[in-house]
């Protein structure tokens, strides 16, 4: 994943006229074999941050693609992520122009002079793994390059749900007997605030358009929103009646929906992110633990740690396609956007489940270590993560070969993982 940032750009009106009235962004797709994909994200700066543009957009080989936005605006930001096999190899550039069409010159950006970029007009992999040790009480990060643990981060009691926002670079750990949120700064590998939540924090997802984390309360039976920027809590939402036992969450940022997936109550709660309230509930199969988003596709996974299934919902529809047979107690999925491949933990057979996602099937079964629990992928360097709680270990996958290619120690009882890429 590269991420590209214009930075914050002044637009104020000289005797009545602003020098840019509409952004052109020109994307070029260098790679004469492989796709790549770009979510486009624009900001209106003129009093506080607000998101007003996102379009995901999927550059076909050798395609040129243009898109023009509102920009009639006192000041704003565009960001740009790339992901893909051809991330490397795809260039962007941001034009503004002025009420007559004419471009101007002041307002010009290419990749090369991007905010963040490197030589080359992409930014470098951050490539940090995020482990929640569930017994030690920490997170053990892991450099992705070269396997090792860098640091080990004290939070909460029982970290049991983590999430990263890579435009941010923030991990949020959930942290189940202190029933709050903690955030930590991923530069500096240190613990910045640590958010209330509600009884029983056990789960956390990250919408990156908003900068808004969701927290599962287990025990309340409720989801806490908090707002990213200011650590602070937003709302308070009771995503059902009874005691739905929520355990999993998950978040497509291009379209802000959230999933909720109820233990008890075998029902997955869509929650509109734009109003917080619940637009409706999907009956999937007996105890739905965690679930995983793709946002490329729209489609959500969620792990029926009773059923020894996986629901794939469509999110546009907000039915279930089908019910994929995996493992025994699946346990918390992951989403290797660039493959399209789904990792399910099966917790009783210490093996995961992989799920090709066009075609809705098992294509392979990759032994891992005792009891695993979580999966977390790198779509940069396709390499998917396994925790496994009774080894007090994380097994690496090479998503091309689906083999593990190697066993990292880390804290007691890993339990969910994150990944930045």
């Amino acid at each position: 994943m590269a991420i590209l940032s214009t930075g914050p750009i002044e637009n104020n009106a000289v005797n009545g006229v602003r020098p840019t009235v509409q952004v052109t962004v020109k994307i070029d797709n260098r790679d004469a074999v492989n796709p790549s994909a770009i979510l486009i994200q624009g900001y209106d700066l003129t009093l506080t941050r607000t998101l007003y543009v996102s379009e995901l957009i999927t550059v076909s080989p050798d395609e040129v693609i243009t898109r023009n936005y509102f920009a009639n605006l006192d000041a704003y930001e565009f960001v740009f992520t790339t992901e893909g096999l051809a991330e490397l190899q795809t260039e962007v550039s941001v034009w503004g122009k002025d009420s007559a069409g004419r471009l101007v010159t002041a307002h010009r950006l290419v990749s090369a002079e991007l905010l963040g970029a490197e030589e080359g007009g992409v930014t470098g992999s951050v490539n940090r793994i995020y482990v929640a040790n569930f017994n030690s009480n920490d997170v053990s990060v892991i450099n992705g390059a070269t396997g090792a643990v860098i640091a080990v981060i004290p939070v909460g009691v029982n970290p049991a749900g983590i999430a990263v926002n890579p435009l941010t670079n923030r991990i949020y750990v959930a942290n189940l007997n202190s029933d709050n949120l903690s955030v930590i700064d991923g530069l500096t590998n240190t613990v910045l605030a640590t958010v209330p939540a509600g009884d029983g924090a056990g789960g956390v997802a990250v919408n990156t358009a908003t900068n808004a984390i969701y927290v599962v309360n287990f025990n309340d039976n409720t989801v806490t929103v908090i707002d990213g920027l200011t650590n602070t809590v937003v709302t308070t939402i009771i995503p059902a009646g009874g005691s739905p036992f929520p355990t999993g969450i998950g978040v497509n940022s291009l379209t802000n929906t959230i999933y909720v997936a109820e233990f008890n109550s075998d029902i997955v709660t869509v929650i509109d992110g734009a109003t917080n309230t619940v637009i409706t509930q999907i009956p999937v199969q007996v105890n739905p633990f965690r679930l995983a988003v793709d946002p490329l596709t729209n489609r959500i996974y969620v792990a029926n740690f009773t059923s020894n299934t996986v629901s794939v919902i469509d999110g546009a529809t907000n039915t279930v396609i089908t019910n994929v047979p995996v493992g025994t107690t699946p346990a918390e999925p992951g989403v290797n956007i660039s493959t399209n491949a789904i990792y399910v933990p099966n917790r009783d057979d210490d093996n995961v489940s992989v799920i090709g996602g066009l075609t809705n099937t098992v294509i392979t079964t990759i032994p891992v270590g005792n009891n695993p629990n979580s999966a977390g992928a790198n779509p940069l360097t396709n390499r998917i993560y396994i925790t496994n709680q009774d080894d007090n270990t994380v097994s690496v996958i090479d998503g091309v070969t689906q083999a593990v290619i190697s066993v990292i120690p880390v804290g007691a009882r890993p339990f969910s993982v994150g990944v930045n890429p």
